[in-house]
């Protein structure tokens, strides 16, 4: 099992409130605001907090940004592992669908999804997460392999075969995305792999 790193030193008691606090009030800025609106003064307000608690916290926004889009994910789109890899991958697909629906989640994918040049410290640390959570994926995936749930498969391929028609849902908003809809897509995309995988 690997551990977080900003699991890994997460306070306890009071200071745990107020970390919570601070996450909570900036994903609602992030939400409201965009990137450019989250500032720490409006951040320690909606938190109830001192401007030198914030900064204590992040010293810097690259630090605060990071830490914002970490909590997102992780509480957002969990991987959870039942021992069931479709009941798993439809969970984590849905879960998705919802973030990604959500005022927060939007802004969340534009950090994302930004097009700057390589000098840009949001955008790598939008790739950073990206990455973090395809390592996270990639170890569910080969826990299935190792089940024989799934046949040797990449993260980043799957990852693609499932967000690209959540990402088709979410711009077109014709209708919500639901968790039948979640199952039939991961069921195609399993189905995929272990015929290409017998070929």
């Amino acid at each position: 099992m690997t551990v977080n790193p900003s699991r890994a030193h997460r306070p306890g008691g009071r200071t745990r409130q107020v970390t919570e606090r601070l996450w909570a009030a900036a994903l609602d800025i992030l939400a409201e605001k965009g990137v450019d609106g989250l500032q720490y003064e409006e951040l320690a307000s909606r938190a109830r907090v001192g401007r030198a608690t914030v900064y204590r916290r992040w010293p810097n926004r690259d630090d605060l940004f990071r830490d914002v889009l970490a909590r997102f994910a992780e509480t957002s789109v969990p991987i959870d592992d039942t021992g069931d890899v479709v009941r798993d991958l439809t969970a984590f697909l849905h879960s998705f669908a919802e973030a990604s629906a959500t005022p927060t989640g939007r802004a969340v994918l534009q950090i994302l999804l930004r097009r700057v040049d390589e000098a840009d410290g949001l955008h790598r640390m939008g790739l950073e997460l990206l990455d973090r959570r395809t390592d996270d994926l990639q170890r569910r995936l080969d826990r299935a392999t190792a089940a024989g749930q799934l046949p040797p498969t990449e993260a980043p391929f799957v990852n693609m075969m499932l967000s690209g028609p959540v990402q088709w849902f979410v711009l077109r908003r014709a209708r919500p995305f639901t968790l039948s809809d979640a199952r039939e897509i991961v069921e195609l995309v399993v189905a995929g792999l272990w015929r290409d995988h017998a070929e």
